[in-house]
């Protein structure tokens, strides 16, 4: 077996543990946090934003450092770095007893982490052309299949030993990934950097290309959809259904993940035919009309459906992303690039909880649905201005 195809084995089993480790936690904060004794609905709001958003607000900065320094040192490290880092967290997490303490943690876990980013960089980088659109779309089939289960499983383990004991499996989980990468993993095809720059000379770099500048606006609008549902996905269910238990509403949030699942590789395949900025602008715009629907479903089997669809919309955007990445952007930048991709998602990310806990605050959470739906709405207008710069020269 090639080497790079045991990679890809190996990435994607890892890449699918860590993804369930941080999905059986991160839906339920809102619940742990009423443990530790908030109980306040505006003071809920207020911390579930900072626990939500300042893991993203120190991604945005050491995302790119990390990613160069994989272009210099090697994917490799960094996988096995932020793995043993995220393990440390969970356990943190795990035994932590104040709200700030958590908020802490999730500020280490943007700083310090990047397990995720770092895989996709590896596997790209060291698969062959041809192939490595359809290895990222596997990697990201995997990612998505630690989002369906993760949560469903958080639901079960959070009623068979607690929120607390979820944490302490999921750093476990982690650690044994960090293992599995350090040992089998090899990175053959490590890219000299010929030039030295700063992550500011980096982001200028990224945002005069087009076809990066455009994926990075991209990823950022989705984070900023993404991360304003986070905060409130479990609480609108619970409205729409009083009483629904913890593994109902994991279940209900794994929808869209396993709708990425599932048509993960169909994206990919119709990407190579008709362009991937083609799929990226059918993702966008479905995204933002399936999402404004979301509003008005008062009943949660309605709700699940449009919930599932409005995911196989937004599947099309992060294997289209990275396919773009890998197929367009020089190879000596491409743990950059990728580590910019992330940091513009987390730039998202620090703007999305604030917009999904003060609207679902003053509005009702539905509401929530109808505000991130025009965003999209919006980052599909501006992404097809951004891609109309394209032309068949251009890389990063």
């Amino acid at each position: 077996m090639p080497y790079y195809r045991r990679n890809l084995y190996v990435l994607s089993t890892t890449i699918f543990l860590t993804c369930v480790s941080w999905n059986q936690v991160m839906p339920f904060l809102p619940k742990f946090m009423q443990q530790m004794g908030i109980t306040d609905k505006h003071v809920m709001s207020l911390w579930l934003g900072w626990v939500f958003a300042l893991q993203s607000v120190a991604s945005i900065v050491t995302m790119p450092f990390w990613g160069k320094l994989g272009d210099k040192y090697g994917r490799k490290p960094m996988a096995v770095r932020a793995g043993v880092c995220l393990a440390g967290i969970y356990f943190g997490m795990a035994v932590c007893q104040t709200p700030l303490q958590l908020v802490i943690l999730r500020f280490l876990n943007g700083a310090l982490t990047g397990f995720i980013p770092s895989s996709m960089a590896l596997i790209a980088t060291n698969t062959p052309e041809s192939e490595a659109p359809k290895s990222l779309a596997t990697a990201q089939v995997a990612n998505s299949s630690g989002l369906i289960i993760g949560p469903a499983i958080g639901g079960w383990l959070a009623s068979l030993i607690g929120y607390r004991g979820s944490m302490v499996l999921s750093g476990s989980l982690v650690m044994l990934a960090t293992i599995a990468v350090l040992v089998l993993v090899q990175e053959r095809n490590k890219a000299p950097v010929v030039e030295q720059t700063s992550l500011i000379q980096d982001f200028a770099q990224s945002l005069r290309s087009p076809v990066l500048g455009s994926i990075m606006f991209t990823v950022m609008v989705t984070g900023v959809f993404g991360a304003a549902l986070s905060p409130i996905l479990v609480l609108h269910l619970s409205g729409l259904y009083h009483g629904l238990p913890d593994w109902a509403s994991g279940t209900v949030f794994s929808l869209s993940p396993l709708a990425l699942a599932l048509t993960a590789h169909s994206w990919t395949r119709g990407g190579e035919r008709w362009g991937f900025h083609r799929s990226i602008q059918i993702g966008l715009t479905g995204g933002a009309i399936t999402a404004m629907i979301l509003t008005f479903m008062s009943g949660i089997w309605s709700f699940a459906a449009a919930f599932f669809v409005n995911g196989m919309f937004m599947a099309a955007i992060l294997p289209s992303t990275s396919a773009l990445i890998c197929t367009k952007v020089d190879n000596a930048f491409r743990g950059r690039a990728y580590g910019m991709q992330s940091s513009a998602t987390m730039i998202g990310t620090v703007v999305g909880p604030f917009i999904g806990t003060r609207v679902g605050d003053i509005y009702g959470t539905q509401y929530v649905f109808l505000v991130t739906g025009a965003i999209m709405l919006l980052g599909a207008i501006g992404f097809a201005s951004l891609a109309g710069r394209w032309n068949a020269a251009t890389s990063a």
